[in-house]
């Protein structure tokens, strides 16, 4: 079993709650010997109306185990309605958790984000610290998803999605002693002006192959149906380019590029192993709130949406985001020849000709020269979907589990992930 102290085998390969509402990964990180995935997590209700962080731990990565709660909502005004996105770190042998405090008004409107700290010395019980600065002036109530490091000379940074005037923006702290933290301004200025949309979340500013990645998901992009791009309700990419610790700035480099062109993929956050790979999980529950409630798992099991599995990434010559499913999960993968897939598993698809597999009962994959298609029967709708992606489709690896399927070239260029019921 993937969850190893879990009755239900729900999933083979993606971790997943086994009652209620998982969402964001959180606080990725290794920490005393064991690997930690936190997350986004509603145990009494498949909605988004509460959020402690759930807590899974592994000594391999292949297999994990369930454990206590990390955080729940506690402190008056600050958190006591939510325990929002954040990120990990570990300084002195302890480990530092930073998250994002949510308050609401009694009609259950979120009216205040507070960011927030706690402190572990085991990784299983913490601390909370309490609320870090105050409120940036000129910004919204929506300021969230705090990622912190310590830069080349020091400094301790901390980035964070923000909204000033209906337009998403990344702002950026700074500290000397890990206490005192000096608001810097935008990491970004007047740079990335059109994939902003209304809001931009989960930022992460990552070292991969020697190059800087700003990672980051906006909301309100307009889609892009001729270049099949922003097509999903919101959307997560990436731009290489360098970090300026003086002035805290991102200088980008490259032109913004979706990380994964399925169905859902959303709020990655970056985990540094100890053999130095950066791994990689996100969200694949994104979609809006009537697919959401219409989700197969909730009427059957009375939960609902999981982790992707995770990815090793790296940046190749031309500035550009490979991703694999990391050696750990990976199985000897069957060679299909058949044209269909009704069973749980990886499988391998190494053609130059034109296929289609159909996968289950919903969904199909297609291949047309240099194009592959993944189109499935909406569950809330009957519509058929449809995402495109363009390149190397002659090999491709396809990761099938109960109710999710993610699919890359194997040159790692190209990713797709979508729900199949």
């Amino acid at each position: 079993m993937l969850v190893v102290n879990d009755n239900i085998d729900f999933e083979k390969y993606h971790l997943y709650p086994n009652v209620g509402l998982l969402n964001d990964p959180n606080g990725l990180v290794y920490f005393k010997g064991k690997y930690h995935v936190f997350f986004q997590w509603n145990p009494y209700g498949c909605n988004h109306h509460y959020k402690e962080w759930g807590h899974f731990i592994s000594d391999d990565l292949k297999t994990w185990e369930r454990v206590k709660s990390a955080l729940e909502p506690s402190i008056e005004n600050f958190d006591s309605a939510g325990i929002y996105s954040g990120t990990a770190i570990v300084k002195d042998e302890r480990l530092y958790v930073f998250y994002t405090g949510n308050v609401r008004d009694e009609e259950g409107i979120s009216v205040k984000s507070s960011q927030m700290s706690a402190v572990s010395s085991d990784g299983i019980h913490f601390e909370k610290l309490g609320q870090l600065f105050p409120h940036p002036e000129g910004f919204t109530k929506n300021v969230r998803d705090p990622m912190v490091w310590q830069g080349e000379n020091g400094h301790y940074f901390l980035i964070l999605g923000a909204q000033r005037d209906n337009v998403g923006d990344i702002i950026i702290y700074e500290s000397y002693d890990f206490k005192t933290w000096q608001f810097r301004g935008s990491l970004i200025e007047n740079q990335l002006l059109d994939v902003r949309g209304y809001m931009l979340e989960c930022p992460s500013l990552i070292t991969v192959d020697k190059k800087q990645l700003l990672i980051f998901s906006p909301q309100g992009l307009d889609a892009n149906l001729e270049k099949y791009r922003y097509e999903n309700i919101y959307n997560t990419g990436y731009v290489v380019g360098k970090f300026d610790e003086e002035n805290a700035r991102f200088i980008v480099e490259t032109k913004f590029e979706e990380v994964d062109r399925g169905f859902e993929f959303y709020a990655p956050q970056i985990m540094l192993a100890p053999d130095n790979r950066r791994v990689m999980w996100g969200w694949a529950g994104v979609m809006d709130s009537h697919q959401e409630a219409t989700v197969p798992t909730i009427e059957a099991a009375s939960w609902v949406h999981v982790l992707s599995v995770p990815r090793e990434l790296h940046i190749n010559n031309n500035n550009q985001l490979v991703q694999h499913p990391i050696t750990e999960i990976i199985e000897v993968p069957k060679m299909e020849k058949k044209m269909i897939i009704t069973e749980i598993g990886q499988y391998r698809v190494k053609n130059t000709a034109d296929w289609v597999i159909k996968i289950y009962q919903n969904a199909v994959l297609k291949k047309y020269q240099d194009r592959l298609y993944f189109e499935r029967r909406q569950w809330a709708t009957s519509k058929i979907e449809r995402r495109q992606i363009t390149g190397n489709v002659d090999d491709v690896l396809l990761i099938v589990d109960r109710d999710i399927v993610e699919v890359y070239t194997m040159d790692g260029l190209q990713v797709m992930t979508g729900r199949v019921f």
